[in-house]
């Protein structure tokens, strides 16, 4: 059977002419009154304070502290709002999201990955609220652009990354509107707490965000018969335009910090993650979290030591990150890979930790080479060498790593020294890392025929005579 057609200018213009006598009917409340409205007949008084609420509504689109009352302001709604409501309740998008009955009605919101509710006696609210100062065609377009938002990812937001423990000493711009700066560069522009609070509570004087732009659409959530919505996409504007999927979102922010931490070789802790929407979206509904929302925080396995953070850095990071989501597939064993590249710059422990770096190391170029020893070496000359010199000293320095990697997996060898261990450690590690960097230059999934034909016949005569050695 076919839906029946929505009219939607219709509905704005009914709901519109509701909402303008909600609000004339309201009773303005926390906002500063004259004190000339505290006496006189009853009509008189209610007249002067629907007529300095709407003063106070003109001056707050201009004046910071006329706007600050505004926001604090809410409507009381003297009777049942019905005609609002049942305009509301027309709208096949909040049909689809209804909850409960009588005075418990409400609907169901979508914000990213996360569900929230509201009466429909206090959407109404802060509808005619809007009314008040925007005019009511205008919040009712607002509810209609922001329930429908979700078919087409049509909402810009900022996320913004903080980052504890990182030097940042100005803005370093990444491109497309994308940018690393100081805590305090982003903290008045996007509302953020006084202070980053990081997790566990330790002293981190430094701190650093990563801001980069999205668009995203919120919608109200399905009833569970109801039909199917389009699925929900947030479109990142930075490190290029391209689209993931709700359930990804979060692993996705996470995996930036990965190669943000594998292109500043240094250990890196996100504790907090916020994402900020246009303003116009909270004066939708009074819930906080249309305005911001904080994640469930990811850290790495230490505290980062100071550093800056260097404009070579900052390039890397964008090339990775360019790279990697131009990458066909997108393949789970990639983002194990970088994950464990990542993790090798934090892991604690003295002896065992530098071990458990280099097993860290060896995963990834097994992931990276989609192999092991015999095959790892000449793939990685064949990758990365440009002349035969280069081919040679790499093909040793990934043979020689894989040799410590399959001597600590299986005792065959007394450990080395630590400084040795490190030493060892920095080298696989600086493989693993312009592994990487080559793989993305490609845009698409490396094909290793191609690769090992690179082998300049030089370097192929030196790796088969390092096989005849080792019989």
């Amino acid at each position: 059977m076919a839906r029946p057609h929505f009219d939607e200018e219709a509905w704005i213009t009914r709901l519109a002419a509701a909402l303008e006598t909600v609000a004339a009917n309201a009773e303005p409340l926390k906002f500063p009154h004259p004190p000339e409205m505290r006496s006189g007949p009853t009509h008189e008084y209610y007249s002067a304070l629907h007529r300095g609420y709407r003063d106070l509504a003109a001056r707050a689109k201009h004046d910071p502290e006329a706007l600050r009352q505004f926001n604090k302001s809410r409507l009381r709604i003297k009777t049942d709002p019905a005609e609002a409501k049942d305009i509301l309740r027309e709208h096949p998008l909040i049909k689809q999201g209804l909850k409960g009955s009588g005075e418990d009605e409400g609907i169901l919101f979508r914000v990213l990955d996360n569900s929230f509710g509201s009466s429909l006696t206090l959407l109404v609210s802060s509808l005619a609220k809007l009314s008040v100062k925007e005019g009511g065609e205008e919040a009712a377009r607002r509810l209609h652009r922001f329930l429908t938002a979700g078919a087409n990812a049509s909402i810009p937001a900022h996320e913004i990354t903080v980052f504890h423990g990182l030097i940042v000493k100005g803005r370093i711009n990444l491109g497309t509107g994308a940018y690393l700066a100081p805590y305090e560069h982003a903290k008045s522009e996007f509302d953020l707490p006084e202070e980053p609070e990081p997790w566990p509570k330790s002293s981190h004087p430094n701190a650093a965000v990563l801001v980069r732009s999205l668009s995203y659409g919120p919608c109200v959530a399905l009833s569970d018969d109801g039909p199917d919505l389009p699925q929900m996409q947030i479109s990142y504007r930075f490190p290029t335009n391209y689209q993931i999927d709700l359930e990804s979102w979060f692993n996705d922010s996470k995996l930036l910090v990965n190669l943000l931490s594998i292109a500043a070789r240094v250990p890196l802790l996100s504790r907090t993650l916020y994402v900020r929407l246009p303003k116009w979206t909270k004066e939708i509904t009074t819930y906080d979290s249309l305005g911001a929302r904080l994640s469930r925080g990811f850290t790495s396995d230490v505290w980062p030591k100071g550093r800056d953070i260097s404009k070579n850095d900052a390039d890397a990071f964008v090339a990775l990150s360019r790279g990697w989501s131009a990458y066909a597939g997108k393949p789970d064993a990639m983002n194990l890979a970088i994950r464990r590249l990542a993790g090798s710059f934090s892991r604690p422990g003295g002896r065992f930790g530098e071990e458990d770096r280099i097993l860290d190391v060896a995963i990834a170029l097994e992931v990276f080479y989609g192999g092991t020893g015999r095959k790892l070496a000449p793939r990685a000359a064949g990758l990365i060498g440009e002349n035969t010199e280069e081919q040679k000293r790499i093909y040793d320095q990934a043979k020689h790593f894989y040799d410590l990697r399959s001597s600590i997996v299986h005792s065959k060898k007394p450990t080395p020294a630590l400084d040795l261990l490190q030493k060892e450690l920095k080298e696989g590690r600086d493989l693993a890392c312009c592994t990487l960097a080559s793989l993305f230059k490609r845009n698409t999934p490396v094909q290793w025929a191609d690769v090992m034909s690179r082998l300049i016949p030089e370097t192929r005569t030196y790796i088969a005579a390092k096989h005849q050695q080792k019989k």
